[in-house]
């Protein structure tokens, strides 16, 4: 039977190197906590700063690509972090795709607590907001759409990098449910969004993580970003291609993928 040990080991090396694993190699990681212990020692071996956390599958439409029910949260490091425009090299074979999304940098730290926090409590903690595209793909041999919550989880939920756009100050002002997003391919329009698609508005995400996190013991930290899942779906890319996700009077985020 695999031991979470050597599955994190597995995982880690086709994020850094490229390939994929095979299914099977999950054998015996069977429960979204054993998953979330394999992202732990990921992260470890690593040894990089953590520069956030994404949430993922906060839409209907993400959950039922993903294959799971609820949300999910993997922390990001500060090297896969970028700012827009960005030209990101990928590893072939992974399965890459691009999600539009709301990204926010917390000013305060919301440490893990016995107490839910609530929601005034998580955005008196937030300093700025940015829109942001984030590449996601897979290590899984199959790609996204059959490895199911489980191992969902245990692949860092998938996150490849986020590109993000200029600083939003006056976020507070925003309609953030009725505020549209539009992903444009190589110059063509994909898929047009609402930040409603994300658990009903992006700040209602947040307080989901402060809360998810803190029931795990983990903390949000002054300075670290939560993405806070995608507005436009998930969509697949190529090398070349060129994507701008349009957030309005927000602004653009402006990225180009190529392969190695």
């Amino acid at each position: 039977m695999v031991t979470i040990e050597t599955l994190a080991n597995k995982l880690a090396q086709a994020r850094l190197s490229g390939g994929t694993v095979p299914q099977n190699a999950s054998e015996g990681i069977d429960t979204i906590e054993k998953a979330y212990s394999v992202q732990r020692i990921v992260e470890n071996l690593y040894g990089m700063p953590r520069a956030g956390w994404k949430i993922g599958a906060t839409s209907k439409i993400a959950q039922e690509a993903l294959n799971t029910k609820e949300p999910v949260s993997a922390p990001m490091f500060v090297p896969t972090c970028y700012t827009s425009p960005y030209q990101l090299t990928v590893h072939k074979g992974q399965g890459v795709s691009v999600e539009s999304e709301f990204g926010f940098r917390f000013k305060s730290n919301l440490p893990a607590r016995e107490n839910l926090y609530k929601l005034d409590e998580v955005l008196n903690a937030v300093d700025i907001m940015f829109p942001v595209i984030e590449v996601v793909g897979s290590r899984w041999e199959g790609g996204l759409g059959n490895v199911g919550p489980v191992r969902l989880v245990a692949d860092m939920v998938s996150h490849i990098g986020l590109i993000t756009g200029p600083d939003v100050t006056n976020w507070r002002e925003i309609d953030l449910p009725a505020q549209t997003v539009t992903l444009y391919q190589n110059g063509e329009e994909i898929v047009e969004g609402k930040g409603a698609n994300t658990l009903g508005s992006p700040l209602l995400v947040l307080e989901w993580t402060a809360n998810h996190l803190s029931a795990r013991g983990e903390s949000i930290t002054a300075g670290e970003i939560i993405s806070t899942g995608t507005c436009t779906g998930i969509t697949p890319v190529v090398s070349g291609d060129e994507l701008i996700a349009d957030f309005g009077d927000i602004g653009e985020v402006k990225l180009q993928i190529t392969e190695q």
